[in-house]
């Protein structure tokens, strides 16, 4: 007869874990302060009327800068040129293209990039514009 107390020891267990869980609600979290506020519609954006988040304006054109070649060299897949602007010179680069000392360039202005590093020129140029495509313009322009 030594399991009977065994046995009715874990019945009562049981049963006090039984009532235990009956009479406690579930735990939820409650919330803290107001619910937030639904996200606001993005602003219009330039060119896509009737999109959310488009507007119908014009994009605005990117700076650029126009002057004549004083510098090329080719490096990896870029030509770097250093270009003598009314302003004064800049450092910009491109994927590979044709051009020639002398020759007049468009440079768009839209990705510079201060104190970058060329490993492969081994050397550091203060700033410098990448750019999808530099414009070289005919002759006599």
């Amino acid at each position: 007869m030594t399991r009977t107390p065994t046995l009715l020891a874990s019945v009562a267990l049981l049963a006090l874990l039984g009532a235990c869980h009956r009479d406690s609600a579930p735990v939820t979290a409650a919330p803290t302060g107001p619910a937030p506020a639904p996200a606001a519609a993005p602003a219009a954006m330039p060119g896509m009327p009737g999109m959310p988040g488009m507007g119908a304006a014009a994009p605005t054109p990117a700076a650029s800068a126009t002057g004549t070649v004083e510098e090329t060299m080719n490096a990896s897949t870029y030509t770097y040129v250093r270009v003598k602007t009314p302003q004064g010179d800049i450092w910009a680069a491109a994927g590979q293209f044709k051009v020639a000392v002398g020759d007049k360039v468009v440079v768009p202005m839209n990705m510079p990039m201060s104190n970058f590093e060329s490993r492969t020129l081994h050397r550091t140029f203060p700033m410098i514009y990448f750019a999808s495509q530099i414009e070289v313009l005919p002759k006599g322009k």
